[in-house]
């Protein structure tokens, strides 16, 4: 019993230091004045957050109607989703979070991305940025392809938590027309 719960402390205690890490890393990207350089680092911190293959952070250009990415992990392509297409889009237009084991198993997912990329999803963990009016979303964080298994829920949580704290950051970044 107590090996257990000492088991129990220990993966609290690393999931808290992973926490404490991810905070000060996003209070290094709050000083960022380079757009590109903060979507990197952005990017770069999810996908060591939860362990994922690529992230992807998407803009929602409510003009537009569509999501628009450019800071993709190891993929220069530019990525515009109409908003509803794909599991990003539909995190974005209903403010879901998606947790897929089977990327290529749900209906909702868009290949257009894995043909032009040439990568291959396996699972994925989509999670909407509401902006600091609590109202609308102003951005997705998509990680891929958990490179131990599927997402989980702490996995959930900390992506969570992120896409809380750069909400009112990403609603001010400028979007390319």
């Amino acid at each position: 019993m107590f090996a257990s719960a000492a088991g129990s402390w220990r993966r609290i205690a690393v999931l808290d230091d992973k926490v404490a890490l991810v905070l000060v890393k996003l209070g290094h990207l709050a000083v960022q004045k380079d757009r590109e350089a903060y979507l990197r680092g952005l990017v770069d911190l999810c996908s060591q957050a939860v362990d994922a293959e690529r992230c992807t952070v998407y803009i929602v250009n409510g003009k537009k109607k569509e999501l628009w990415a450019r800071v993709a992990q190891r993929t220069a392509t530019e990525i515009r989703l109409p908003i509803g297409q794909g599991l990003a889009g539909q995190s974005a237009l209903t403010g879901e979070t998606i947790n897929v084991p089977d990327a290529y198993a749900d209906a909702r997912f868009d290949r257009n991305v894995d043909l032009r990329t040439g990568f291959r999803t396996l699972n994925m963990l989509v999670v909407p940025v509401w902006g600091s009016d609590g109202q609308s979303v102003v951005g997705v964080i998509q990680a891929l392809n958990k490179r131990n298994g599927a997402f989980e829920r702490r996995d959930q949580m900390l992506l969570e938590q992120i896409a809380e704290t750069v909400g009112p950051v990403l609603e001010h970044i400028p979007i390319d027309n």
